[in-house]
């Protein structure tokens, strides 16, 4: 997936987008242990501004930043989000990522 450009250039990837850490390589030994997780994108920060990409880990908490470059050259993009707040003003908070058959299984045990 190559990034979108608008007149201020790069497009920010939306908030609530889901990506999986893919690759590492010389530059990023330490994500080794690391691929496979999977973050939510988190709000911007207008004090850091939009090449600041904020993940969001299984926890629901803001755990470390990445800017676009690294996001298209280690990352997978598993759900694109079309949030267009990107600052989540006046949105609750993000939430974790919910794997796939976790939820669901516990909502069918319960009807």
């Amino acid at each position: 997936m190559t990034a979108r450009r608008n007149e201020d250039g790069l497009e920010p990837i939306g908030p609530k987008s889901v990506i999986r850490l893919a690759r590492c390589d010389r530059h990023t030994p330490a994500w080794k242990k690391a691929i496979g997780r999977i973050f939510r994108v988190g709000y911007y920060s207008r004090r850091d501004g939009l090449d600041c990409i904020w993940l969001v880990n299984e926890l629901g908490e803001y755990e470390q930043a990445t800017d676009h470059d690294f996001l298209f050259k280690y990352f997978d993009i598993m759900q694109l989000s079309e949030e267009k707040n990107l600052y989540g003003r006046r949105k609750p908070i993000l939430q974790p990522v919910i794997r796939a058959g976790t939820h669901a299984t516990s909502k069918r045990a319960r009807v």
